[in-house]
């Protein structure tokens, strides 16, 4: 592929701040001069970056780059890592490109590995910076290795391995679907950015991954959607808008399409 991949460039940690159950910011808008992230543990908030708007909870990133107004509203009290990074090549990378990076939310799906590396830095809270960073960019350079690794750079995944042909351009049609299933995305929006109508990209991502976009994108949400049930109090409607869906009731509804049980039914079940 021609395409320069994200884990080519790694994040290294300049400042860090672990904020605990953190009730509101200080500031409605700031404007950094260096890259910033915010990755979080718990709680949720609501951000604008640019024309990238949402709410973020546990298994998101917010990144922000420099110069770029960033709003936020917290929504439930959050405990957060504050990070302020520069960016480099790997080794093996290519020329330092920091406009193929993504701004506003990113989404992980192994939380089982993102806490481990949340549980980590925290022991390292106490000790001097030129320590403490070193051990943060560590971290970082993981939990960043892991977001690229499941955009399918390396190897597809989270989709069917019986793909009956190879489609590039399907492959970036999944990349996009991932990186954007937990904003308002439109599929339309997705076949005109391709340069294709959205008939062409359903029957083009289904041959290639035995699976309708539509459905590849409900099935991102709807695992995101159990996790934050499960491993969170958070409302179904703060859920919803964590998952990209409008609100409540429309999340309530996929869910028993799909699930067979409604959120709340699911959420008591597996506490029993």
């Amino acid at each position: 592929m021609g395409k320069t991949m994200l884990s080519g460039l790694h994040p290294r940690v300049k400042l860090s701040i672990y904020w605990l159950e953190k009730e509101r910011f200080l500031l409605y808008e700031d404007t950094y001069d260096i890259w910033v992230m915010f990755a979080i543990e718990s709680g949720s908030f609501y951000y604008e970056i640019g024309d990238q708007k949402g709410s973020a909870t546990f298994g998101d990133l917010v990144l922000c780059p420099p110069g770029v107004p960033f709003r936020r509203v917290i929504n439930t009290p959050l405990t957060f890592y504050y990070f302020e990074l520069t960016w480099r090549p790997s080794d093996e990378g290519p020329p330092h490109d920091e406009s193929m990076l993504p701004i506003g939310k990113v989404s992980l799906f192994d939380t089982s590995r993102l806490t481990h590396n949340y549980n980590l830095m925290r022991k390292w809270q106490s000790w001097p910076s030129d320590i403490s960073l070193p051990q943060y960019s560590h971290y970082c350079l993981d939990i960043w290795l892991l977001y690229c690794d499941e955009l399918g750079e390396g190897f597809m995944q989270s989709i069917s391995s019986k793909s009956i042909q190879t489609d590039p351009l399907m492959q970036e049609a999944q990349s996009l679907i991932q990186q954007h299933a937990f904003s308002q995305l439109n599929l339309r929006t997705v076949a005109a950015d391709l340069g294709i109508s959205p008939a062409q990209l359903t029957k083009r991502f289904s041959a290639c991954y035995g699976i309708t976009p539509l459905r590849y994108l409900t099935s991102l949400r709807l695992e995101k959607a159990k996790t934050l049930l499960l491993e969170t109090r958070m409302t179904i409607d703060s859920i919803s808008e964590c998952c990209g869906y409008q609100n409540g009731f429309y999340l309530n509804r996929v869910f028993v399409k799909n699930e067979k049980t409604t959120p709340s039914q699911y959420r008591k079940a597996s506490r029993l």
